[in-house]
């Protein structure tokens, strides 16, 4: 603790040795020079800030004896944006420091003021220091906002645009030969650097063939979040509640269901002492899917008659169905990833708030940051089906594989795919139901790495962030709610160069969401990939056409987007591209699962690729790699017309 104190003493000495702002004397008869860079700062009167992320006024009350810390203010910022509004209460002087540079407001004496401190600004933590204010009676008061994203180039940020692009044509050529379609955000050190759109909102026929004239995807374009609505609807009001004192963690779900207890017949019992830390946990007993929409799933409701005694297609039938639902482990013995752990949550918010959750999150979350393309139930909140990337062709049948009353039999578009939140929850439930485009949602997660909020609007605080994202006792790679790198045992989707710390989740229609803090790096990947007809309903009906593209590992996008962080040749991503075909023919060579349609359409995609990449770089490495491996194929029509181009390569 000394080394600390003399070190932050040092600096403030070494700062205040550098200057001092004009009507700021040093003494009361002896002014300082000013030393602020007037390129560096603009300065404007009045209050312009409302002071969500720090609202501090100086002398504090109760000072402490490291002395040093009494004067400074740490906020969280980005280059090129800061703002932060002062406003001397009595003083007639003061001096005023950011990151260690003399503010010049000598024209503001007496008077409220705004620094636009952009130039000065650096990423993540960002020094206020305010001092000498005379005379010792007055105070002075700062506001600073949270950061906000910006628009930005890769390069400014250390990504490389070539390698970026190489992503771009990767998931174009994948589209061509089957891949239904998605969107792709990057944001790195508060700037957006990438928001492209691929493929077609609907790609397929119901019948399986492709479409002749589909709807192209566009940035704008929504789609079905699937499992991510669990992280950017139920936690993110959660952290809110929580945040406000509403809602602990420690509280057990009886206290707001006092009929949510313990029967003496049951097998298992907790339900008396179960806390919505146990449920975010995934460790609250609950069976992973016991399927209300389904009046003939005779798996999880205790009762073996051959008929769904938890059966429901109403919502308020539906939440008496998940109070009863029997536990099949003791709460906190395992973890158990399910659904309806996040129906549960999902009702305890609108118990708290006495709103739906729709509207709970629609009304505080997102209209508050300015967010439109984020909601439940899109087709009835003004959006159409063309502007909804559509998911599965025959309702939720897997292609007539699954049957079921109640099951739709079109293709879904602008409905939510998950069969309990569409049926059973009216297509608003705490596990499923949120629609967004990649931009919406990106900007919400930075909320996370702004340590709670965003330009004027406070969420939650650092504290509850910590505490939300924290692994939980028994495994690295859950947080509460959220999923985490941890001891890379996430790493299948956030890619094995996302720093420990990274979280996130995915959803089953194709949606990925990454948040490292190591990086100060979002990266959002929605796709459609189950808009595609099952490969095989009879041997896995939950198997898509997508499902064997890279862009449908999720991982494969997430991974490519770090290669593209701190690069600066695309040597290695042409050597990794030859790889990948390399390890896709020995997949289709030993492994039965990989050897269908639908894995000879991406193969082709990824050859189709690293030719291309032979005749745009004309580089000899990759022409032998790609010669090499086509020599494997054993379709000989696309042997001949690729190594027709590899002979035209010089």
């Amino acid at each position: 603790m000394k080394k600390l104190i003399l070190l932050a003493l040092a600096a403030v000495l070494a700062t205040t040795a550098a200057g001092c702002s004009a009507n700021n004397p040093q003494t009361a008869d002896q002014p300082s020079a000013p030393t602020t860079d007037s390129r560096s700062v603009t300065l404007s009167e009045g209050v312009s800030v409302k002071g969500v992320q720090a609202d501090v006024t100086y002398p504090l009350e109760g000072l402490d004896d490291t002395l040093a810390m009494n004067n400074l203010t740490t906020v969280k910022t980005y280059a090129g944006q800061g703002k932060v509004s002062v406003t001397p209460e009595g003083a007639e002087s003061f001096d005023l420091f950011i990151n260690g540079t003399a503010i010049d407001h000598s024209e503001f004496a007496g008077k409220a003021f705004t620094v636009d401190f952009a130039a000065l600004a650096s990423n993540e933590i960002n020094t206020i220091q305010v001092t000498n204010i005379l005379p010792e009676t007055a105070s002075v008061n700062i506001k600073v906002d949270y950061p906000t994203v910006l628009e930005g180039t890769p390069e400014e940020v250390g990504f490389s645009s070539e390698k970026l692009g190489f992503i771009d044509d990767l998931l174009n050529k994948e589209v061509e030969y089957g891949f239904p379609g998605g969107q792709l955000v990057i944001i790195k050190d508060g700037k957006m650097i990438k928001n492209t759109a691929y493929g077609f909102a609907n790609s397929y026929n119901q019948d399986g063939t492709r479409m002749d004239n589909p709807v192209p995807s566009t940035t704008e374009t929504l789609y079905d979040l699937a499992s991510n609505t669990k992280m950017y609807a139920t936690n993110y009001a959660l952290q809110m509640l929580v945040s406000e004192g509403k809602v602990n963690i420690t509280d057990t779900i009886q206290s707001y269901f006092p009929e949510f207890k313990d029967q003496p017949e049951a097998a298992i019992q907790g339900k008396n002492t179960m806390t919505i830390q146990n449920i975010l946990e995934h460790q609250a007993g609950f069976p992973a899917d016991p399927q209300y929409h389904n009046d003939t799933y005779d798996k999880d409701d205790g009762i073996e008659n051959g008929v769904n005694d938890l059966y429901s297609v109403e919502k308020e039938t539906t939440k008496d169905m998940i109070l009863k639902t029997p536990l099949q482990y003791e709460p906190g013995s395992k973890t158990v990833y399910s659904d309806v752990d996040y129906m549960l949550l999902g009702l305890i918010v609108e118990q708290v708030s006495g709103m739906d959750l729709d509207v709970y999150v629609e009304e505080n979350i997102y209209k508050p940051l300015g967010l439109d393309h984020i909601v439940f139930n899109p087709l009835q909140k003004g959006f159409d089906k063309d502007q909804c990337a559509a998911t599965e062709l025959n309702g939720n049948s897997r292609d007539g594989a699954i049957t079921f009353t109640v099951n739709r039999t079109e293709t879904i578009q602008g409905e939510v795919h998950d069969e309990k939140a569409f049926y059973s929850m009216n297509g608003v439930s705490g596990h499923a139901g949120l629609f967004a485009d990649a931009q919406d949602l990106a900007r919400l997660a930075q909320v996370m790495l702004n340590q709670g909020g965003y330009g004027d609007v406070k969420l939650f605080s650092k504290q509850t962030i910590d505490q939300f994202t924290k692994p939980k006792f028994t495994s690295q790679t859950y947080g509460l709610g959220w999923r985490r790198m941890g001891d890379h045992g996430y790493s299948w989707y956030f890619g094995p160069q996302a720093g420990a710390s990274t979280y996130g989740h995915t959803g089953w229609t194709g949606t990925l969401s990454l948040i490292d803090p190591e990086n100060d790096l979002i990266v959002i990947w929605l796709s459609n990939k189950i808009n595609s007809p099952v490969v095989d309903p009879e041997v896995n009906p939950n198997y898509f056409y997508g499902n064997h593209f890279i862009g449908g590992t999720l991982g494969g996008v997430a991974t490519l987007a770090y290669d593209a962080l701190n690069a600066t040749s695309m040597e290695s991503t042409d050597s990794l591209l030859a790889q990948m075909v390399a390890n896709k023919l020995t997949l289709m060579e030993t492994d039965e699962g990989y050897q269908n349609a639908a894995d000879e359409q991406s193969l082709q995609a990824l050859m189709d690729l690293l030719v291309s990449r032979a005749e745009k770089t004309g580089s000899a490495a990759v022409k032998s790699q790609a010669e090499r491996l086509v020599e494997k194929l054993t379709d000989e029509a696309a042997k001949t017309a690729l190594n027709e181009r590899l002979a035209a390569v010089k």
